[in-house]
């Protein structure tokens, strides 16, 4: 059960003594990818739209049209932009998270050794429970919970980079699009967003793989403190740091 914690090491050599062997690294590969990509594209498009359409609103709202730095209600320009960004990611993933639960819950019963291939899965898990398999009690809420703050620390880092060190640079130097600093910005901003989060990720995760354990994301989150302490909230950081970390350096190079 997820209460048993191991290290990254053990659970390398757990993975990997397996029948698949090193191959058991890439359980729920194909899942994540088929999964990711409309999720993704669903994501970054309702963000780009909403950041587009809510910034200029919030602007014409809240700031001085005749100078954007003088404060207006208590807010600046820059904070406007912050909150625009802030308001487009958790629009963007709320919207992508209800995408992501189908394969989240596929991927992960897969890569916990729960079945022992793709079709094996989907079939077995719609025998067992039909439609709601795939949306197990608190599966929406709890990646809910995850994915909106992820995305809010994680563009906000990634966006302030962008402003006051690689746009900043460029404009001082008169140079063309920096590969390196996009990179350097986005692993940042997944590291960020990733460790900010990570508690969520625990409590979500739990609440997909042990089905029936707790009746919700609370009472996942209370009986988790209660039997583990707040360590608990912990586990699994290096892993998703070592996803996160150059998934977002090379995913903010290819989007920009």
């Amino acid at each position: 059960k997820s209460g048993a914690g191991i290290s990254l090491l053990h659970a390398y050599r757990r993975v990997t003594s397996r029948n698949g062997g090193l191959l058991e690294l890439y359980s729920g590969l194909g899942v994540a990818v088929i999964g990711a990509m409309p999720s993704v594209g669903l994501y970054f498009g309702v963000y780009a739209y909403c950041k587009r359409t809510i910034t200029p609103s919030l602007h014409r709202l809240l700031c001085n049209d005749d100078d954007n730095n003088e404060k207006l209600n208590g807010m600046n320009a820059g904070q406007i932009r912050t909150l625009g960004v802030a308001l487009s990611a958790a629009i963007g993933n709320t919207v992508a998270s209800f995408s992501r639960v189908p394969y989240e819950v596929v991927k992960q019963k897969l890569q916990t050794g729960m079945y022992a291939g793709t079709f094996t899965a989907l079939s077995s898990m719609w025998k067992e429970d039909g439609f709601r398999a795939f949306f197990p009690m608190g599966g929406v809420s709890s990646q809910m919970v995850r994915d909106i703050p992820y995305a809010i620390f994680t563009l906000m880092t990634y966006e302030c980079l962008r402003e006051n060190w690689v746009e900043r640079v460029q404009r001082k130097q008169n140079l063309q699009q920096s590969a390196w600093r996009n990179m350097v910005a986005g692993a940042i901003a997944g590291g960020v967003g990733s460790y900010l989060t990570n508690p969520m990720d625990v409590v979500k995760t739990r609440l997909q793989t042990d089905v029936g354990l707790y009746e919700g994301v609370m009472d996942c989150a209370r009986t988790t403190y209660a039997t583990e302490g707040a360590s608990a909230f912990l586990k699994g950081v290096k892993p998703r740091l070592m996803h996160k970390v150059p998934a977002n350096a090379f995913f903010f190079l290819s989007f920009e």
